[in-house]
């Protein structure tokens, strides 16, 4: 483990756990003096279907929007700060999957902080599927937050 991070990812939604990774996150990158990209991935996979009803369509516009409005929110926060450079994107596809390549696209990002489980809670004993995954696949460290 490196004595100071450099650049520290959080994958954020709109869950609970989501939120207590991110002030875990800006902790963590306030006392090492990282960058802090926060990543909100809204998962598409629902709305994959041969042809794409206008009705899916405006609920993944819906999502879209709750997800800009979301990191508009961190952004203000994290103004707050001393974190000395904060960068958000809003994705659309697999979380596992883009968190990973992100993480791997972005070779300077040396830890991932994320929630043990995300907005399929309810349907999670444990870790969540994307939370392990990511443990699993990432090129770098990687803290769960509980």
């Amino acid at each position: 483990m490196p004595s100071t991070y450099q650049h520290v990812l959080v994958p954020v939604d709109s869950s609970a756990a989501a939120q207590t990774a991110f002030n875990e996150a800006v902790n963590i990158a306030q006392r090492h003096q990282a960058k802090l990209t926060a990543l909100y991935v809204v998962d598409d996979s629902a709305y994959h279907t041969p042809a794409l009803d206008p009705v899916l369509t405006e609920l993944l516009n819906a999502e879209g929007s709750h997800a800009e409005a979301a990191m508009a929110d961190r952004r203000k926060f994290v103004q707050t700060t001393t974190v000395p450079v904060f960068k958000d994107e809003v994705a659309y596809g697999n979380p596992k999957r883009l968190i990973e390549a992100y993480a791997k696209q972005h070779s300077e990002i040396d830890l991932i902080v994320l929630g043990a489980t995300g907005k399929d809670s309810p349907h999670r004993v444990a870790v969540g599927s994307t939370t392990s995954y990511v443990v699993d696949h990432a090129p770098c460290n990687v803290i769960v937050i509980r």
